[in-house]
């Protein structure tokens, strides 16, 4: 098993909320059949949130985290600045039930998603992968299928 398989299923998310990102922050692309005004992009980015990103949020503190938890001091700090952009995601969602300023709300939510998604990919997986064994990267899969969170594609 590759270290980056362990990790895959998670980050195949990663690639959908991107995917949202561009599509609600400012000068975002203009994705072919996807909402394209404010409101369409409000009720989509809800129903997303309440769709993938809840579940997505509860295997990464629920899966993810306790397994990895403690391994080394490196991986700690992205767990925790992971559970605060957790937090900050939420509210920045739950804001868009006020009708005020919902253009400025999806970029800022469209912003703090893509790194939010960059960090998990860029520095806190590197960092989990570095500091598990092989033995502890496939317990950790394991768990993560065990959850509903099987690899999308196979190798």
């Amino acid at each position: 098993m590759t270290k980056r398989k362990s990790l895959f299923s998670i980050a195949h998310d990663h690639f959908h909320g991107l995917m949202l990102a561009q599509m609600i922050k400012k000068g975002g692309q203009v994705l072919e059949g996807m909402p394209s005004t404010v409101d369409e992009k409000v009720r989509f980015t809800i129903h997303f949130y309440e769709q993938e990103l809840v579940n997505h949020f509860y295997i990464e503190e629920n899966i993810l985290l306790p397994i990895v938890k403690s391994y080394t001091h490196k991986v700690d700090k992205h767990l925790d600045k992971m559970l605060e952009e957790h937090k900050e995601i939420n509210e920045l969602v739950s804001s868009l039930q006020g009708k005020e300023n919902l253009n400025e709300k999806l970029d800022k939510i469209g912003r703090k998603l893509e790194a939010h998604v960059q960090m998990e990919e860029w520095i806190m997986f590197p960092a989990i992968q570095d500091a598990l064994d092989e033995e502890e990267l496939k317990k950790l899969a394991k768990e993560l299928k065990e959850n509903g969170y099987e690899n999308v594609y196979r190798y």
